[in-house]
């Protein structure tokens, strides 16, 4: 029987709400445990590579069941110092509530707005270090877990000759593609990697301080040798990986385009996250799902919103739904100090799978001007919502979004202003839109990318 590896060290390392490549990696992972103990199916077996051991270790499948309840898809049980953050928060609330009650009839009337916007930045934070802390604690308490009964630490993988080998995290990061060599040839593995994009090869300052582009490239040219079969999520990712394979003077294994699952998992039922106002007066949004890092392009929304404000326009609300990432300092201090647009934009971080459900069902539509992508999962799953995408025309979001998104040069402000401000006054227009999307748009299942990468893995030859 084929054993198929799984490596999991993304999953297994990562304590923040998930984005494109841990879904990636934890959609094949639920799809392998589903398959277990089918007649005539595969093993299915998880490693993760120990730094400190310098060496492949095997990880439980009940482990892996665990991890994937935390935080991906539902929300973190309750932690002692979780609790005590919950009820100094509520404390800090109510304190501040009678203060407010005491002080505001003392404050001139322009104070008020501005303290008030203080007030709610200084709650949200406060609610993200608490999302935080249980996330660090929960993470905690499952290695503990996971080393409970083992003296030692976690036993070494026991590959066999023949073995199907996968991995589809962050590789430069969580993978030893040395030690994988090296293992591949004494027995033989059959290895499956994936490209992702090669965006800190081609687009290099976008990423400086964070990746090197030579030590990115030396990652893409080790995957190289070390794979027999390379997934692309696009065939925008496969022209540049095979293009900068030839760059780099490695070899191009052979390349297979898997299109990715679009339905978010809820575990529990979501609600509108804190600190976005909801109801029938509140004023319609458009939602941006995206890490807030200088490649997705938030500054030309945030111009966009200025000029429509400096044209006497109220428009829609814009909510950014993802982590501080990168080289957006300046912008942060824009969106915190902006007189004209801090009613307009929403900046949340650490969103439930159905907080985010949520957003997608009630925005007016979406918007992704990012700069590249290797595919474009958010502008996927906006359509698998049946909300229409104002998007980017770079790279593979064309290809991603297909005939139902309409897209602009990312640069372009004035036509970014033009697009936005026209479907803020013509909802009738997003709403033919969203109509034709309901009729047309076949939301591709993680299922359907499961099977596809699985396909993969025990079909790829061994490289010569």
């Amino acid at each position: 029987m084929t054993t198929v590896w799984l490596h999991v060290s993304t999953l297994m390392n990562w304590d923040r709400p998930p984005v494109g490549i841990v879904r990636v990696e934890r959609e094949y992972c639920l799809w392998l445990l589903a398959r277990a103990g089918q007649e005539g199916g595969e093993t299915a077996r998880f490693c993760i590579y120990d730094r400190q051991r310098k060496q492949f270790t095997e990880v439980s499948e009940a482990a892996v069941r665990a991890r994937l309840q935390l935080p991906a898809t539902a929300p973190l049980p309750p932690q002692p110092h979780g609790a005590l953050a919950r009820a100094e928060l509520s404390g800090w609330k109510l304190r501040a509530k009678r203060a407010w009650q005491r002080t505001k009839p003392y404050l001139p009337d322009d104070w008020v707005p501005v303290i008030a916007r203080s007030v709610r930045g200084l709650q949200h934070r406060m609610l993200q270090e608490r999302d935080r802390m249980r996330a660090r604690a929960a993470r905690r308490e499952y290695l503990q877990a996971q080393r409970q009964g083992e003296p030692h630490g976690p036993p070494p993988a026991a590959f066999e000759r023949g073995d199907r080998w996968i991995s589809l995290g962050a590789d430069w990061e969580y993978l030893n593609s040395e030690a994988l060599y090296r293992v591949k040839r004494e027995l033989g593995l059959r290895v499956t990697l994936i490209c992702y994009d090669t965006i800190p090869v081609l687009f290099p300052q976008l990423f400086v301080g964070v990746l090197s582009p030579g030590g990115f490239g030396s990652y893409l040219a080790e995957l190289a040798w070390c794979a027999d079969s390379v997934l692309c999520i696009s065939e925008c990712t496969r022209r540049d990986f095979e293009s900068v394979m030839k760059r780099l003077g490695a070899p191009v294994p052979p390349t297979h385009v898997v299109t990715l699952g679009s339905e978010i998992r809820m575990g529990a039922a979501g609600g509108a996250p804190p600190g976005l106002a909801h109801g029938p007066d509140a004023r319609p949004f458009v939602l941006y799902v995206s890490t807030i890092e200088r490649r997705k392009n938030h500054e030309v929304l945030y111009r966009a919103w200025s000029r429509l404000r400096d044209q006497g326009i109220v428009p829609h609300r814009l909510v950014f739904v993802g982590m501080q990432g990168w080289g957006v300092n300046d912008l942060m201090n824009d969106l915190k100090l902006d007189p004209r647009t801090q009613d307009d934009i929403v900046c949340l971080n650490h969103v439930s799978d159905g907080e985010l459900a949520w957003l997608y069902r009630h925005a007016a539509f979406t918007v992704f001007p990012s700069l590249y992508e290797g595919w474009g999962l958010p502008v996927v799953e906006s359509l698998a919502w049946g909300k229409f995408c104002l998007a980017s025309s770079a790279a593979s979001l064309p290809e991603a979004g297909g005939p139902w998104a309409e897209y602009l040069d990312p640069w372009d402000l004035p036509a970014w202003v033009d697009r936005l401000g026209h479907y803020m006054r013509h909802p009738e227009e997003v709403r033919s839109r969203n109509d034709r999307i309901a009729r047309e748009f076949r939301a591709p299942a993680w299922a359907q990318t499961a099977q596809a990468i699985h396909d993969v893995v025990l079909s790829a030859p061994p490289q010569e």
